[in-house]
């Protein structure tokens, strides 16, 4: 039996500024209520604002790591200073002996300015992968809670395809359940967010483990490389076709839940 549950979610979600303004505690107090009633029947800004506080913590963690030390800017001083001066000889020549003394000072510095620089593009790929990790589980969680109603419930493809017709920027194929690997089964689907762009949340039961498989446009997603392959005792599966980004998260066997998104995969190619 098919069924379409009736929300409180207010038609107009909250904006980025409302959502910073909330969470930096910069809002009148008429304005706190007024949004924390919104989010009490919001799921949708609920997990935005969540993603929001948990991107300023990463960031605020991020900009302290890479603080240079004291220590490092007194031994480049102390290394400037110690180099040879010469108080002889033509002008022209002391010109070119210091140029030639702080030759290799020069190379240290702008070696240790590569090496800095690839470090921080390594940490950013690093915490972006993480903070993503921690919103996939987030929400993961959020459906395992008593209070969580997916706005589609139904195990019928034809059912939850067309729902996100108009909601998604994207289209996406179901498996048809002949398709999907042993005792797994399609309950529903919600519309959610993933790193601020729109998704598809699909929902799951493998061996009665919960499943959420995100859904997302491979143009505006981030990329997945880094992500790691498990959390907090959760296994992360990904995988991508030519528009599409799809992402796991379950606490199922690995193998089992690498076939249900092997599955997904081959049901794009009929799109």
């Amino acid at each position: 039996m098919t069924q379409t549950p009736q929300t409180n979610q207010s038609a107009e979600h909250l904006n980025p500024d409302r959502i910073n303004g909330f969470i930096d505690d910069e809002l009148p107090l008429a304005e706190r209520q007024e949004i924390e009633q919104h989010l009490a029947g919001c799921h949708v800004c609920t997990m935005r604002v969540l993603s929001a506080t948990q991107l300023k913590a990463a960031t605020a963690r991020a900009g302290h790591r890479f603080a240079p030390p004291p220590e490092a800017l007194a031994r480049l001083t102390a290394k400037l200073h110690s180099q040879p001066r010469t108080e002889t000889g033509t002008k022209k020549t002391a010109r070119i002996y210091s140029m030639t003394s702080l030759r290799p000072v020069a190379w240290a510095a702008l070696a240790a300015a590569i090496l800095l620089t690839v470090s921080l593009l390594g940490w950013r790929q690093f915490r972006q992968s993480n903070t993503l990790a921690a919103e996939l589980l987030d929400q993961h969680l959020a459906t395992l809670s008593s209070g969580a109603t997916p706005q589609v419930i139904s195990t019928d493809r034809h059912t939850v395809k067309p729902w996100f017709q108009g909601r998604l920027p994207f289209s996406f194929n179901l498996p048809d359940a002949a398709a999907l690997p042993p005792d797994a089964t399609l309950k529903g689907a919600d519309l959610t967010y993933l790193n601020n762009q729109p998704a598809a949340l699909l929902l799951f039961t493998i061996h009665k483990h919960e499943v959420s498989v995100f859904l997302t446009q491979r143009a505006n997603s981030p990329i997945l490389t880094t992500l790691p392959r498990s959390r907090a005792g959760f296994t992360l599966q990904t995988a991508t076709t030519p528009d599409l980004r799809i992402i796991a998260v379950s606490d199922v066997n690995p193998a089992d839940l690498y076939k249900l998104v092997a599955a997904l995969v081959r049901a794009q190619k009929s799109v």
